[in-house]
């Protein structure tokens, strides 16, 4: 069962729950979480989290041998770019 959210802080428009991917960072280690349940504000797209769906993702991280598989990120330092 969805959970309920009240309107959004930022513009007033409605938030109601879907599943995203989210990109978490947990010790400076990046973990890509599929299917979670969060607020989406239809209007402007902020996102609200539930404490126990982020404790859960965090604690998730916490045991990386329950990945199903690794993903290659792309890394690139903007600053050394900007040099001219």
């Amino acid at each position: 069962m969805a959970t309920k959210y009240d309107k959004c802080d930022y513009c007033g428009g409605n938030v109601r729950e879907k599943r995203v991917t989210v990109d978490l960072r947990v010790k400076g280690k990046l973990f890509v979480f599929d299917n979670v349940p969060v607020g989406v504000c239809h209007k402007c797209g902020e996102r609200y989290y539930r404490g126990p769906v982020l404790e859960r993702l965090e604690e998730l991280a916490s045991h990386k041998r329950l990945f199903k598989e690794k993903i290659q990120v792309p890394r690139f330092d903007l600053a050394e770019a900007m040099v001219f």
